[in-house]
């Protein structure tokens, strides 16, 4: 690279000699020609030689100016170069349906797929970028992906699926998992919750149970590693990511997790600058950020996960994807704030009351930008009393609950990317 330099310089030099050379002769030339024409045309002659100057280099050429490399011709915009898209331009889909990894990465079922859910009035689809174990399903240029050991065995081009799910005439929304993680943990040690305020990672569960680390949101490295991701899947050219999983951990012995503060932990405030922080990077690419949001904690059933203040968690992140699926209600919850008695059986009924139990929390005052996540399939948990198989009435019934609340927007969650359902 220096070598290609050097002969450039020298090049440079060879022909500004030349060219004053050229300007001195023509000069000279110009000169002796105004004597031998006479006085009478001296004045323009005069004032043109006087003039005159050698055109710069680093001007350009006429008809170059909009082309920085000199060649006449425009320069392609790109991610990185053009300017954010204004938030008011871009919006998220108005129906999306979630495709798993095994199917984003097959070309032929990822066509079929996008065919099938175009003719049922889908217009965007959700894939994984990162799951909830931590592995990175696209090809990432990242360092750290790779010292974390987190790219997945196979993996897709984030570029040609977006382009292919946009060809399909669909808006393409990356889901990035943020601190639900399990394999960074095991290399960015350091970042992980702690048990106790030991050097050991915190789990979540027993190891029987298949209990897994977490990245802890209060740590500066774990958060910077969630936004330099959503920073490259922007910069391929994905408009929109997903965060999924910002929150602090649940699961049991919570009491023995620590995040490394030596205060009070308010956890609303952290996770509020993590989405800050990640939006601006998001819109400093030209791309924008949803953020998941559990309903149990939006209806103030638990502050585990966001804290207490869940509409400031919402805010940061501008637009919020709100888990409305029966299944999460398990076979009852019984609370000052809400009681629904086998809420998997009556959807509607059951979503309507958490919705309402939300009171601002949600909807607040319309700034933010609201999806709910339907639940479109049968719960595999649920214990077959208080189950039922969910097929179109039991979807439906969900989102005439969310729209009656006020929620427009639709996300439908199939986890094996079967939407039959829908009709």
């Amino acid at each position: 690279m220096k070598d290609f330099k050097i002969k450039r310089y020298d090049y440079e030099r060879t022909r500004k000699r030349k060219r004053a050379v050229k300007a001195t002769l023509l000069t000279a030339v110009l000169v002796a020609a105004a004597l031998a024409v006479g006085w009478f045309v001296y004045p323009p002659v005069y004032d043109f030689v006087t003039n005159f100057q050698l055109p710069q280099p680093s001007a350009g050429e006429p008809g170059q100016e909009d082309s920085p490399s000199g060649s006449g011709e425009a320069l392609p915009e790109s991610s990185s170069s053009s300017a954010p898209q204004a938030e008011a331009d871009i919006a998220f889909p108005q129906s999306a349906a979630y495709l798993p990894p095994e199917v984003v990465k097959d070309a032929a079922r990822l066509d079929s797929a996008l065919a099938d859910l175009s003719a049922k009035g889908i217009d965007g689809v959700v894939f994984d970028l990162k799951d909830a174990d931590g592995l990175v399903h696209y090809q990432s240029g990242l360092e750290l992906v790779q010292t974390n050991r987190a790219q997945a065995e196979t993996v897709y081009d984030l570029a040609q699926v977006t382009a292919r799910i946009r060809e399909a005439g669909l808006v393409p929304v990356g889901r990035l998992f943020a601190f639900k993680d399990r394999t960074a943990t095991a290399h960015m040690y350091d970042s992980a919750v702690k048990y106790m305020d030991s050097e050991v990672n915190w789990i979540d569960d027993s190891r029987d149970n298949g209990g897994k680390s977490w990245l802890n949101p209060n740590n500066r490295e774990a958060q910077d590693y969630i936004i330099a991701l959503t920073e490259e899947a922007v910069g391929m050219g994905l408009e929109a990511v997903l965060l999924d999983g910002v929150q602090f951990p649940e699961g049991v012995s919570l009491n023995l997790a620590t995040y490394g503060n030596t205060g009070t932990l308010d956890k609303s405030a952290i996770l509020t600058d993590f989405l800050t922080r990640a939006r601006g990077a998001a819109e400093g690419a030209g791309g924008y950020i949803a953020t998941t949001v559990n309903l149990l904690s939006a209806a103030g059933l638990s502050d585990v996960r966001y804290g207490g203040d869940v509409a400031a968690v919402i805010s940061a992140a501008g637009r919020a994807v709100v888990e409305v699926m029966p299944e999460q209600f398990g076979n009852g919850v019984t609370s000052e704030a809400l009681t629904l008695s086998a809420p998997a059986l009556d959807p509607y009924a059951s979503l309507s009351q958490a919705l309402e139990a939300c009171g601002e929390v949600l909807l607040g005052d319309g700034e933010v930008e609201l999806a709910a996540m339907i639940q479109a399939y049968t719960s595999t948990t649920l214990e077959a009393a208080v189950n039922k198989t969910y097929g179109p009435e039991e979807i439906q019934d969900q989102v005439r609950a969310v729209q009656e609340a006020g929620i427009q927007n639709l996300l439908y969650y199939n986890p094996q990317g079967d939407y039959s359902a829908l009709g």
